[in-house]
């Protein structure tokens, strides 16, 4: 798909492109942005090194990356992209709860935003922070996680250990009316609410870096 704009959000697939552009539509909120699917970690920070090579087209530049099991593992991976520039001042970036935007010290150079799934300090992925897209105390969302332990405890789930959240979020969507949508989708239906604190504090961050100076 052609780039239409010198702003840039990179993500590792598919579900974080339709989740994204769901919250953001969610706030009417202007493009301004395109959404490139890098399709893996690896390939995002290669990405991430290319695009730093030609900051004139790409006047802003967002992460939107998964922890897995280790946010800091993730962030060090970032800063060791950025820092090979010699652009920014790596020893003094500090990841943030509310997503990291910093600036070069040399201002050809694009703007910067960091955003490690699910909330930029714990382990986990983007099922993780969708699922806080939820109502709180939602009844079915308890009861599929209590599914997920039952599975468990009994030995049969086929899922791994590091897809629990996968698993959890679309069982949940499984239980709705037209079951199985698509995370996006669902925010989109508002099954899932784009105005929950974490939905807001995500949007918040892309307004910073992407609509703000």
């Amino acid at each position: 798909m052609a780039e239409e704009y010198k702003c840039k959000l990179l993500v590792e697939g598919n579900e974080d492109v339709h989740v994204i552009k769901a919250l953001w539509g969610s706030y009417n909120l202007p493009i301004v942005f395109d959404i490139i699917d890098c399709k893996s970690i690896t390939k995002v920070l290669a990405n991430l090194r290319i695009r730093l090579t030609a900051p004139q087209e790409n006047q802003k530049i967002g992460v939107v990356v998964d922890a897995d099991e280790d946010s800091s593992a993730r962030w060090d991976a970032i800063k060791g992209r950025l820092a090979e520039t010699g652009k920014y001042d790596c020893k003094q970036i500090q990841l943030q709860g509310e997503g990291t935007i910093l600036k070069s010290v040399d201002s050809e150079y694009p703007s910067i935003g960091v955003w490690i799934m699910p909330d930029n300090r714990l382990p986990g992925m983007l099922e993780d922070f969708v699922a806080t897209l939820a109502e709180p105390e939602d009844a079915l969302m308890t009861k599929s996680e209590k599914v997920l332990d039952e599975i468990e405890t009994e030995g049969i789930g086929r899922y791994k250990p590091v897809h629990r959240a996968k698993a959890k979020i679309h069982t949940f969507l499984a239980w709705q009316d037209e079951p199985g949508r698509p995370m996006g989708q669902s925010i989109t239906a508002r099954v899932l609410k784009a105005g929950n604190p974490s939905g807001q504090l995500f949007v918040e961050w892309l307004k910073r870096l992407f609509l703000y100076k």
